[in-house]
């Protein structure tokens, strides 16, 4: 990953911190996205899944999104973890932009429902489309986690996953990218990190076990083992799922 991205992402992490309060705040939201996303899970029916991608990535090389006057998804396709065979991220700008006018989606749709037996869309907002689709452009491995907040949780939640994603910079990690669903799932919140490969994103943090834990309290959390606790105290629930690129 190049440094270039990632001194991009610290300093939108210190916008953040600069208009909602330090890192150990998790009571104030994250920050303002500007981008609208459409998210659609597939699982597809019994033996289709090699027709499915085929079809998705025909739909893409064939300009069925631009003719359409839209960005294409990245389309990322499940390893393990969730029951989903594939998390299609597309940004839309905004409801106006994505609603307005006439687009017949019909026979996109009836092929759709004839190669999967599961589809859910949510719409969440995020960071600006140019980020996240150079993100996926440079990395082909990618860890997605999808949360549903407790009961008047859902700022502290978002709160949490600005301290973590400090947290994974100050130990020379990669930051997640953070998405706050808006309407149509349960999900109130998602992240997604990127990696090259497995390899980076099961690699130990290049820091001592003494240097994470101060990054960890700098941070906010009271020590890095209590960071996954932490996160617990405002979920209902959450889904990990590690994920490959389709191109």
């Amino acid at each position: 990953m190049g440094v270039f991205k990632w001194v991009v992402l610290t300093v939108l992490l210190a916008v953040l911190v600069v208009f909602y309060g330090p890192p150990n705040s998790p009571a104030q939201a994250p920050g303002p996205y500007p981008e609208l996303y459409k998210v659609t899970l597939l699982r597809a029916a019994p033996g289709k899944l090699s027709d499915l991608i085929d079809f998705l990535v025909q739909q893409k090389k064939d300009g069925y999104y631009a003719a359409l006057g839209e960005r294409p998804p990245m389309i990322m396709r499940h390893s393990q973890g969730d029951q989903w065979d594939l998390f299609l991220l597309q940004p839309i700008g905004s409801y106006r932009a994505y609603f307005s006018g006439e687009k017949d989606h019909r026979a996109y749709r009836t092929t759709i429902n004839g190669l999967s037996v599961f589809r859910e869309e949510l719409f969440a907002f995020g960071p600006p489309a140019a980020e996240a689709e150079a993100l996926y452009a440079e990395n082909a491995f990618f860890h997605i986690e999808m949360f549903a907040a407790l009961a008047g949780q859902h700022d502290a939640l978002l709160g949490e996953r600005v301290m973590e994603n400090h947290y994974l910079i100050a130990t020379g990690r990669n930051p997640n990218l953070i998405f706050i669903g808006d309407v149509g799932s349960d999900f109130d919140s998602f992240t997604i990190g990127f990696y090259p490969s497995l390899k980076e994103f099961a690699a130990p943090a290049p820091v001592s076990d003494q240097e994470a834990n101060q990054a960890a309290i700098a941070a906010g959390f009271e020590g890095r083992s209590s960071i996954g606790f932490y996160l617990r105290e405002f979920l209902s629930y959450h889904h990990d799922t590690l994920a490959t690129k389709v191109e």
